[in-house]
């Protein structure tokens, strides 16, 4: 029986709030399967496994932080029976723990992922972020009836958050999907498959 796993990223903005505190799972950040090749003041890696009787699913995840910025990446890789379900990053973003947002531009696809930039602030918080959401679902998990929709066997996700007091006016707005493009460049995740 496929299992359906719905990828939320609810927690990113407390992933990105709680960067002094260790997760069990945590393992050194050399060779690991994300990397992020920008300056940092920290960066932690972590591995989930998240199986189950009836599901396969290994979660990693790269959290980096940085004088104006923090990053959240998750790498999520479904095994047998298993499988993730596709959503459009408008979908996640509706699901995402930020209040007043407000879309900057439309969606575009950059570095192999599709992108929205918003601005919003961080439920529980007062302060207003500029932010870029990304995602892509890659693997074909078979040939079977999904009850979620289509479904992938990997989904590379994130979300990358900067101070807007530190931005330039060329890179507020829409502008600052050239900052996403510049950042996911800097971005080492596993290959299209």
């Amino acid at each position: 029986m496929t299992r359906n796993i719905c990828i939320g990223l609810a927690t990113a903005a407390w992933l990105i709030a709680a960067a002094g505190q260790t997760f069990a799972g945590e393992v050194s950040c050399d060779g690991f399967a994300l990397g992020y090749d920008g300056e940092a003041k920290k960066k932690t890696c972590t591995v989930e496994d998240n199986s189950s009787a009836n599901l396969e699913l290994e979660t990693k995840v790269l959290r980096v932080s940085g004088q104006t910025f923090s990053l959240w990446v998750s790498y999520d890789h479904a095994g047998m029976r298993t499988y993730i379900p596709s959503h459009s990053v408008e979908e996640l973003l509706r699901g995402f723990s930020f209040t007043n947002v407000q879309q900057l531009g439309v969606v575009r696809h950059l570095q192999g992922f599709e992108v929205i930039a918003f601005s919003g602030i961080p439920k529980g918080d007062n302060f207003l972020l500029t932010c870029a959401l990304f995602a892509r679902y890659t693997g074909n998990p078979g040939n079977y009836e999904f009850d979620g929709g289509p479904g992938t066997r990997n989904a590379t996700m994130g979300v990358y958050c900067a101070d807007p007091g530190f931005l330039t006016p060329a890179q507020q707005k829409e502008g600052f999907y050239d900052v996403a493009n510049e950042v996911l460049g800097k971005l080492k995740v596993p290959p299209a498959d």
